[in-house]
């Protein structure tokens, strides 16, 4: 058929389609090709785990699979929070938004391709003077150049929120594994404080139940000290239940398998409360949530100059050259252009303007709920602090109270009633104290995850 087309137009009617015929050739060179992607099942096995462990804790790649991984040292809540954000499966997930989101940069930065057009018409008889007609067009539209500014720009701030929303959700994550960290560590001393009870409480029913078998203790003391037993296994056993179902959750959080035991190192603690106003004007600047709808607010300022352009006509301008069955030939410019005439694009101005009003909205009820998460949290912190204070200095006189009355009560000097009155305020305002320090060290690291940075920094940046 090429030949056909070459004896009636010429040669370079056939140098054209060859061109274009090679064109296409030429561009898949340098095109991307398509690779299958298959999900994966499996789950990392301990090995793995420990290898991503050790290049957390000493901040360099192990020197090989079979590295040593020290998890029998105690760990801090910082550690943990590093290591839940390195091993946490569904911030590895959300990691992959960021490749999406540069992926949308670079193609918003990319011209339009221009568009070739061939067309040929071929008479069914050659010999009666007609010629073979054909028509070569190349165009570009212009549109796309106009709005491609605020493209980039849309572009551009959607990455910077979508970075500020992964890293906001890494803060997340690692203060919520030092919360619960901090909660597990309380946790296990309120179970040792409750079984060493239980232990004691235990031994002496058990001396009562024998001297009762020999006649030697009355109905009424064996009953006191079942029941006082029977009390401190059942506070032993919840607070058991506890530490267990804590110890599930922040190996979860960090991506651990659920019997893995992490010993844990005493929490760092704030000495004083620090003033509201400082911590509420840091978060402002500071907190990544606020800083990604800062972004994302910008982005959608880019949508409504980008709506406001697009009522303007676009247009698309071309070349084009054509001989029609008798020979005449022809060259000349092409222009389309879209006229304005009833859609002029107003729906979409009216969306995107009402989105910007509804994300200037939504940035306001944040920065109100931030305020007011903070405020809270310090008057709570304040409260404890008056909680914990009269507590730290009776509970040691109540416990030493409770060993001498201990004595007293095994050579009958004191009515056993009085001692197990004693000794179970003693437990119990001991547990008190525990569970109020508890409670103030995750207060603590609430409020840190509210301002957005660390304490140590809340000093530098004043």
């Amino acid at each position: 058929m090429f030949l056909k087309i070459a004896n009636g137009l010429g040669g370079w009617v056939l140098a054209v389609y060859g061109v274009g015929m090679a064109l296409p050739l030429w561009f898949l060179t340098g095109c991307a090709s398509y690779h299958t992607l298959p999900l994966n099942d499996r789950l990392p096995g301990m090995a793995q785990v420990a290898q991503k462990i050790a290049t957390a804790l000493h901040r360099e790649p192990p020197v090989s699979s079979t590295r040593a991984v020290n998890l029998h040292a105690p760990l801090s809540g910082e550690t943990l929070g590093e290591l839940a954000v390195l091993l946490n499966p569904d911030l590895r997930a959300m990691r992959a938004q960021i490749g999406v989101a540069q992926a949308q940069v670079f193609a918003a930065g990319l011209l339009p391709d221009p568009r070739l057009a061939l067309s040929a018409d071929l008479p069914s008889d050659v010999v009666s003077g007609y010629y073979n007609a054909y028509s070569i067009g190349l165009s570009w539209s212009l549109a796309s150049l106009f709005t491609r500014s605020a493209n980039l720009h849309i572009a551009q701030a959607q990455a910077r929120a979508v970075h500020y929303q992964v890293a906001w959700q890494e803060w997340l994550i690692a203060n919520q594994t030092r919360i619960l960290a901090r909660r597990l560590y309380y946790l296990r001393q309120q179970e040792t404080v409750a079984k060493t009870a239980a232990s004691t409480t235990d031994r002496f029913y058990l001396v009562s139940a024998e001297n009762l078998r020999r006649g030697d203790a009355t109905i009424t003391t064996t009953t006191l000290r079942q029941i006082a037993w029977l009390d401190s296994r059942d506070r032993q056993l919840a607070l058991r239940r506890q530490v267990t179902k804590v110890r599930y959750d922040l190996n979860k959080s960090m991506g651990l398998p659920p019997q893995m035991r992490v010993p844990l190192r005493a929490p760092h603690l704030l000495s004083e409360v620090p003033d509201t106003a400082h911590l509420v004007a840091l978060a402002d600047s500071h907190r990544l949530d606020l800083l990604a709808l800062r972004a994302g607010y910008t982005a959608q300022e880019a949508r409504v100059r980008r709506a406001i352009l697009g009522q303007y006509p676009g247009f698309t301008i071309g070349i084009s050259r054509a001989a029609d069955t008798s020979n005449i030939q022809t060259i000349g410019p092409s222009l389309s252009l879209d006229i304005p005439l009833w859609n002029r694009n107003r729906g979409v101005i009216a969306e995107s303007e009402a989105t910007r009003a509804q994300l200037r909205a939504a940035y306001t009820a944040r920065l109100f709920q931030t305020r007011a998460e903070i405020s809270a949290l310090v008057a709570d912190l304040h409260r404890l602090r008056q909680e914990i204070r009269p507590l730290e200095q009776q509970v040691p006189q109540l416990q030493r109270a409770e060993r001498q009355l201990r004595g007293a009560a095994a050579e009958h000097n004191v009515t056993l009633i009085d001692y197990e009155t004693v000794r179970s305020q003693a437990l119990a305002k001991n547990l008190q104290l525990l569970a109020l320090k508890q409670a103030d060290a995750e207060q603590q690291a609430a409020l840190e995850m509210a301002v957005g940075l660390p304490w140590q920094q809340w000093a530098t940046r004043r």
